[in-house]
């Protein structure tokens, strides 16, 4: 796997990620500067990008006193952000664009994700991040 658009000085390549053999695609594991470990795979035959974020935080974390937060904190999420402060701005521009996202919210975990046609991804993960 390439490259590309990656400086090689912003990450940590960690161990190969272990796959079918039947498995086509190539993966890369990678530790970010900020702590966030992330999984590229490369599908030379989709023709869609996808992404997704799990945040080791779910309902086992709530407070008491506020019971369902990281559940309502998921649906927060997708009302926009300083940088794009539309309501619906994300999904808007996904559906444009033959995408879509969804979220769930585990005991454990939050996990956010969205798949768009390729051509269109850059922006879609400058929204989502």
């Amino acid at each position: 796997m390439s490259d590309n658009n990656i400086n090689n000085d912003s990450y940590l390549a960690l161990d190969d990620v272990v796959k079918g053999k039947s498995d086509w695609r190539q993966y890369r594991s990678l530790l970010l500067p900020n702590g966030i470990t992330c999984v590229v795979v490369n599908d030379k035959e989709s023709k869609t990008t996808a992404m997704a974020v799990t945040v080791g935080v779910g309902a086992s974390f709530d407070p008491k006193e506020l019971s369902g937060l990281a559940h309502f904190t998921e649906h927060m999420c997708f009302l926009g952000s300083e940088a794009y402060p539309g309501e619906n701005e994300y999904k808007q521009y996904l559906s444009r664009h033959g995408g879509r996202s969804n979220a769930s919210t585990s005991m454990s975990h939050t996990t956010y994700h969205f798949e768009i046609v390729a051509k269109h991804a850059d922006h879609a993960v400058d929204i989502f991040s």
